[in-house]
């Protein structure tokens, strides 16, 4: 058996060669990697993050064409993770989450398998959701990266995990809750919660929501851990800003709302009636308020990962008034086009609208709120 072999570094190689751990063949003004790779080369040592091409997305998928000459073609991983960057993280956040995910995140991945086979299941579904026609069923690929991703990060949870590894903990968990959400074993709302027989202990997401708070609250953050600082849950991030609820917009609020959750009564909630009251306003808020689309998204997803024990308790319990808020939101929401969100929002939503229709036939507010909802 012959030495091994040593894989000669390109000494002045570009920048983004340099992220991604690949020799560049110094080749300027644009490196060959770098346009096969669809971002843009640069030879500063400044530069911190990779960004695409111009114009991008399609151009960026693009075959090259013959006369570029190309001596190698990207793995096909590659071009997972290229489209994951460029088309998947900016329906997953914005800001500076959002250029967490699309560099430090796809960085920290080169070197941690279980984050890696996540970011790959999660760009499988999104190109099987958003091809035509839709595909329900996960094909094997999607089925090995994501079993390979799930197996990955148990195990690394088991193994007395060190606070170097809270970043890739952080960023798994919560692409791995995605995927859940996102998948949604059903085909007709008879078949979803919670009118299936066959979910008695509630949806997948709802009872894994808080997840990443548990492995953040278990594991130290390393020094200068800038991924687990921007992944923080929101009561412990301060780059998400969170203001206070605004007052409930009661102009256009149907009566119906009003009276199941006591708004604009002017009167203290009772204990019993908080856990409704402050989920009630954000509803208000999104539903009836006119609003941005961004602005609403984000509101929804912090209500899914803010959501407290007793709100989480009756909607496993299939409390009316807590299905009815979540079917709200699911209301506001599905018309979005938001690709992770839409399948269940659709499905689940009405669903609970008919377990509601049927369930309570004799709360006619119950089933005005239903029928409005089936008509957004």
């Amino acid at each position: 058996m012959g030495p091994a072999r040593v894989r000669q570094r390109s000494r002045w190689g570009c920048k983004n060669c340099k992220l991604r751990r690949v020799k560049c063949d110094e080749v300027k003004p644009m490196c060959r990697q770098c346009q096969a790779y669809g971002v843009s080369c640069s030879f500063s040592f400044t530069q911190t993050k990779m960004q695409p091409l111009q114009p991008v997305i399609e151009h960026v998928f693009a075959r090259p064409s013959p006369s570029i000459g190309l001596p190698y073609w990207l793995c096909p991983i590659d071009r997972l993770m290229n489209r994951f960057q460029l088309q998947i993280a900016p329906t997953m956040s914005y800001g500076k989450r959002l250029d967490v995910y699309q560099t430090q995140v796809v960085e920290l991945a080169q070197t941690t398998p279980f984050l890696k086979h996540a970011i790959t299941t999660v760009t499988y579904m999104y190109q099987r959701h958003t091809t035509t026609p839709f595909r329900l069923t996960p094909d094997w690929a999607e089925l090995y990266h994501w079993d390979r991703a799930l197996v990955g990060f148990n195990r690394k949870l088991s193994q007395n995990p060190q606070s170097d590894d809270k970043a890739a903990l952080l960023s798994t968990s919560m692409l791995l809750w995605l995927l859940v959400f996102c998948h949604v074993d059903a085909s007709s709302p008879e078949e979803a919660w919670p009118l299936s027989p066959n979910l008695v202990s509630g949806p997948t997401w709802l009872r894994i929501a808080r997840g990443k708070d548990e492995v953040w609250r278990q594991m130290p953050s390393a020094p200068r851990d800038s991924i687990s600082a921007a992944l923080a849950p929101v009561e412990n991030n301060p780059i998400i800003n969170r203001p206070a609820p605004p007052p409930a917009p009661l102009q256009g609020v149907p009566a119906s709302f009003l009276r199941l959750f006591d708004l604009g009564t002017g009167k203290q909630s009772s204990d019993s009636e908080a856990v409704y009251h402050s989920v009630a306003v954000d509803v208000a808020w999104a539903l009836f308020g006119d609003r941005p689309p961004l602005p609403t998204i984000l509101r929804f997803v912090t209500f899914l990962s803010t959501m407290s024990s007793n709100f989480k308790l009756l909607l496993l319990a299939k409390d009316p008034r807590a299905l009815l808020l979540l079917a709200c939101w699911y209301g506001k929401i599905r018309g979005l086009g938001v690709w992770w969100m839409t399948p269940r929002t659709v499905l689940e939503g009405e669903s609970i609208c008919r377990y509601l229709e049927q369930g309570y036939p004799e709360n006619p507010d119950l089933q005005k709120m239903a029928a409005f909802l089936r008509a957004l």
